[in-house]
């Protein structure tokens, strides 16, 4: 009774868990025996001594005079020297095989062929992922560099166009398309620095002398009087639709450099060079004309009676009171047909013009009359003081 439990346990462990080490066996060799290496083939190794034989898929042979059990598991096949009570047990385990020397010789042969050619074609299956694992990062490789060589391309050549680009225009001169092969239709654009208001089409640049702050200031050349012209600076903030995309952004880009180069101006330094010059077309027009001169004018005789008006700046620091304009009225071969004068009433300030109008008046002249010359012109200041013009003097 004190055995049966021990046998039990032995049993147990032969039968169910099919495990041999220390304790139940003398020695464990490996007739034949597969390990992995790093690289992840199977490395065969004979005769060599192991401390457990676990996992036992079958139990193939046994040599009960040697008490040599012939076991395999996935890893191997084994002889297995067995004690005495274990020998005991295998024996009357009619599905172990108890056989010649001979014959167990055969079935040795026969299980290690079988792990061999197992363990060749994992082996075989290994070399294989690894070399397709190799072709697969080799074409990975050939795909990263034939996308960067591609990519390389595309940058030379957007390199090579804007090259080209910077070559073939000025940085001052932007186009104003949203797209460099499509067209909108138009864009207005309002000043911040007055009432005017301009509008673009694609097909149109716009000349910038200044872009900062999101802001391009342009100058315009205004006709003024005397034949005198000046420049006006105008600010317009740049529209997202130019910014975002198209031709405008892609000039930004090629001229960036020139771009970065300018000062950074200012909507107040801006109205500062609009005063200084206008300031500047004032100064000629008062240099040419110190006390004035006229705007506009014109005559009629129709039915004879002559008719007259006059447009008149005043230049001078004084304010008009009155401004009389003598004339005389000629035909087309300098006869004298009529003589006269309008008087028009103010008051007119420095710098500021006004208009005055006849529909009608007292003066009569032939019919062949054709031109009118001013013979002088008196003016009258608030203080009394008064001013008379002739000759070159009289600007109209």
């Amino acid at each position: 009774m004190k055995r049966l439990p021990l046998l039990l346990i032995i049993f147990f462990s032969l039968v169910s868990h099919a495990q041999y080490n220390m304790s139940n066996s003398q020695s464990r060799d490996a007739l034949v025996l597969y390990e992995r290496d790093s690289q992840g083939f199977y490395q065969r190794y004979i005769n060599v001594s192991v401390d457990n034989v676990d996992n036992v898929l079958s139990r193939y042979a046994y040599d009960k005079k040697n008490k040599k059990l012939y076991v395999t598991n996935v890893y191997g096949n084994f002889v297995i020297t067995v004690s005495g009570d274990v020998d005991k047990e295998i024996k009357k385990n009619k599905s172990i095989p108890q056989l010649k020397p001979e014959e167990i010789q055969e079935l040795v042969a026969s299980e290690n062929n079988a792990l061999d050619a197992k363990y060749a074609k994992l082996n075989k299956a290994r070399e294989k992922q690894i070399i397709d694992s190799i072709a697969r990062v080799r074409e990975n490789e050939r795909k990263v560099a034939m996308e960067k060589a591609r990519q390389d391309s595309i940058k030379q050549a957007q390199a090579d166009a804007l090259k080209r680009y910077k070559t073939e225009h000025k940085w001052q001169v932007f186009p104003v398309g949203t797209s460099r092969n499509s067209y909108s239709n138009s864009i207005s654009l309002r000043c911040a620095l007055c009432d005017n208001s301009k509008t673009y089409y694609s097909s149109d640049s716009v000349v910038v002398v200044n872009i900062s702050n999101d802001t391009i200031y342009t100058f315009e050349t205004k006709e003024g009087m005397l034949d005198y012209k000046y420049l006006v600076l105008h600010a317009y903030a740049i529209p997202s639709e130019w910014k975002e995309r198209g031709q405008f952004k892609y000039h930004m880009a090629a001229f960036s450099d020139s771009i970065a180069r300018q000062e950074t101006w200012t909507t107040d330094l801006a109205r500062g060079y609009n005063a200084y010059s206008f300031k500047e077309y004032v100064d000629k027009l008062t240099k040419e004309a110190p006390h004035g001169f006229f705007v506009d004018w014109g005559w009629d005789a129709e039915y004879s009676m002559v008719t007259f008006e006059f447009e008149f700046l005043n230049l001078d620091k004084r304010t008009i009171k009155y401004i009389d304009v003598y004339w005389n009225i000629y035909n087309d071969v300098d006869d004298l047909r009529g003589s006269g004068h309008f008087k028009g009433t103010g008051p007119l300030e420095q710098y500021q013009n006004a208009s005055w109008s006849w529909d009608s008046s007292s003066y009569f002249v032939a019919g062949d009359s054709s031109w009118m010359k001013f013979t002088k012109v008196i003016i009258t200041y608030m203080n009394g003081q008064k001013l008379t013009l002739t000759g070159n003097n009289i600007i109209y």
